[in-house]
């Protein structure tokens, strides 16, 4: 089961999703909120597996929210959305601790299966910004032993929000492979999530 909460200014929205949560066996509505600090005491009050978070609460930016959100709970996995298609807001969620990013255009047909795959892989960027983020250009890290070549192709794939088996046939590698690597810089880095590899390898200027 699946639990989420949604946090958004528009009260169509939270019917929406309670309707597709209603439709789903395995998916369960937790609850919404409109204002940051209700944000906060619906968190601490329903402990959610994944939270929905509106980029734009009220016409300010919520990246502050998601970084204060995922800071306290650590086991909390945010999937931000937004109306907004700029690959730049992309790149501050991720930095903001979202393991997520989709546009609210996406029919709420969609929104089971993103959700499962979330909680299946870590991970989910809306392929239409995730292009954008992976066309941009690779530089020199900081530290030398950050990424190696083949670990900075997986994190670009986890990033497009390709699963491993997606990964190892893109890298003509064994799935048992990619989850070797994944483990290995989730490890050296003290990360517990695939979307801290991607937020990592942006700070590094690796994938900008």
């Amino acid at each position: 089961m699946i639990r989420f909460c949604v946090v958004d200014d528009h009260a169509i929205i939270h019917d929406g999703l309670r309707a597709v949560a209603d439709r789903e066996d395995d998916l369960e509505f937790a609850g919404a909120a409109t204002e940051p600090d209700d944000a906060a005491t619906l968190i601490e009050r329903e402990h959610p597996d994944v939270l929905l978070l509106d980029l734009r609460l009220n016409g300010q930016d919520s990246t502050e929210l998601c970084s204060l959100l995922t800071s306290r709970h650590p086991a909390l996995t945010v999937l931000v959305f937004s109306a907004y298609g700029n690959p730049d807001l992309l790149a501050q969620a991720i930095r903001a601790g979202a393991a997520g990013y989709v546009l609210k255009d996406t029919t709420t047909a969609r929104i089971p299966e993103i959700l499962r795959e979330l909680t299946r892989t870590g991970s989910y960027f809306d392929p239409r910004l995730a292009g954008h983020l992976l066309r941009r250009s690779v530089g020199a890290p900081t530290a030398a032993d950050s990424f190696t070549a083949r670990e900075l192709a997986i994190v670009g794939l986890i990033a497009r929000g390709e699963d491993n088996h997606a990964i190892a046939e893109e890298l003509s590698i064994s799935s048992h492979t990619v989850k070797f690597h994944v483990t290995t810089m989730l490890r050296r880095h003290r990360l517990r999530r695939r979307a801290e590899l991607v937020r990592l390898a942006m700070d590094l200027h690796m994938l900008r």
